[in-house]
């Protein structure tokens, strides 16, 4: 099975990420990536026509120009619509996301490698620690094989030994 190199963020990590955002622009980069788990092209190329603010979903066309629908939280709807109020499409290209990330992370002062798929990466792990189901964040990715889902499902010693406590501990 493959294993996963990029490792996820961490709850203080996410929280400091977020207060390091100094401009608009940065705030709806690091906070649609984290709520929605887009990749980055999908985020580049998205369109307000793509946007369901009735249903909080976003239909996108991923790799392999596979059709999927992204659920909306309300972080990113609120985002994406005072981005929307301002553009008719994402005004953001692919480099100058990856840039955004990666200052916005070293002013955050996180020390492990970032990007814009960490951010991917956070979520999907997120969503699963949250009680999310795995065949939901699977279609939610766009995954064909839930192998590559499975990939998210590696814990961090903290969430071990966390996870465990909260079972363990209430079985008696």
């Amino acid at each position: 099975m493959p294993t996963y190199k990029r490792e996820p963020l961490e709850e203080d990590e996410i929280i400091a990420l977020r207060k390091a955002c100094r401009t608009f622009e940065e705030e709806l980069v690091v906070n649609v990536l984290l709520e929605t788990g887009m990749r980055v092209s999908e985020l580049v190329n998205l369109t307000e026509d793509k946007v369901s603010w009735q249903r909080d979903c976003i239909t996108t066309y991923g790799k392999g120009n596979k059709r999927r629908v992204i659920p909306l939280s309300d972080l990113a709807k609120f985002y994406l619509t005072h981005c929307f109020s301002r553009n008719d499409k994402f005004p953001l290209a692919v480099r100058t996301v990856q840039k955004y990330v990666k200052v916005v992370a070293d002013r955050a002062r996180i020390r492990k490698k970032i990007s814009p798929h960490v951010l991917r990466h956070t979520f999907a792990v997120c969503y699963l620690h949250r009680g999310g189901n795995i065949r939901a964040l699977q279609a939610i990715l766009g995954h064909s094989s839930i192998v590559t889902t499975d990939i998210y499902l590696n814990y961090s010693g903290a969430r071990v030994i966390e996870d465990f406590k909260r079972i363990w501990n209430n079985g008696r």
